[in-house]
């Protein structure tokens, strides 16, 4: 592990070399953030790269600081501070936060899904993705911009904004949910 420290004083750690059998371990326990459908498929690696990190061996939960880009197969998340939290070595909870931070996954179709917010948080139980402050939500056929989405990756559901938000002030157009929807292109015969 002293080899990748010292290699050419580098500031950016590949923190993956370091704590794979950790990450390997952690995948193969859980239902991944990138859950893919087929049983069959091999469980990819989860790829890590920080400026810092912290980890509680005990616990499992980690904390990764400055520049921080996770991958895994078509899903990369990147922000300035991501927390891993786990809970019976079954990974719980994703916390990104960034100005902002990105969510980029390319489905098995080939659909691109991208996201962006402040704050990010993926409940693995629920596959849910919560972004809130300054949230945007963009698929192939619509964009969703509030200051609140949550978006269900597994059932591919989108709800924006907040109901109990009871204010009625026209003017801050930014607490309101904002749809562009893009028309299919017809396929020619």
């Amino acid at each position: 592990m002293s080899k990748i420290f010292k290699q050419k004083n580098l500031k950016r750690i590949n923190l993956s070399r370091c704590f794979f059998p950790f990450f390997l371990l952690l995948c193969a326990q859980t239902n991944t953030f990138a859950a893919e459908t087929e049983a069959t498929k091999p469980v990819e690696k989860i790829l890590i790269n920080a400026d810092h990190m912290k980890l509680n061996i005990e616990s499992g939960n980690a904390i990764y600081t400055g520049n921080v880009k996770i991958s895994q197969g078509a899903l990369v998340l990147t922000g300035d501070k991501v927390t891993l939290e786990q809970a019976n070595d079954v990974l719980e909870r994703i916390t990104v936060i960034g100005k902002p931070a990105h969510y980029n996954h390319v489905t098995e179709t080939g659909e691109s899904i991208q996201a962006e917010s402040e704050h990010m948080v993926y409940n693995a139980s629920q596959n849910k993705l919560v972004m809130t402050i300054n949230a945007k939500l963009l698929q192939p056929d619509h964009k969703v911009s509030s200051q609140k989405i949550t978006y269900d990756t597994d059932k591919r559901i989108v709800i924006a904004g907040d109901k109990n938000d009871t204010s009625t002030d026209s003017s801050d157009i930014n607490q309101r949910v904002n749809i562009t929807l893009t028309p299919k292109k017809e396929t020619q015969p």
